[in-house]
């Protein structure tokens, strides 16, 4: 699974797609906004992926 910048701060899924699911970490959650490192951290790795330059 390719997780969204702006995905789930528990599970990497996107708002609109979440409803409610489960994780062992979070258990039974909705989604929780990403934090501002986890954004970062997933549009960079996001970019190594497609060979663009961070």
């Amino acid at each position: 699974m390719t997780t969204t910048p702006n995905g789930c701060r528990h599970c990497g899924i996107d708002h609109h797609e979440h409803a409610q699911r489960w994780t062992e970490a979070a258990k039974w959650h909705q989604w929780t906004p990403p934090t501002q490192q986890q954004i970062k951290a997933r549009m960079r790795a996001r970019r190594a992926r497609t060979g663009r330059r961070p």
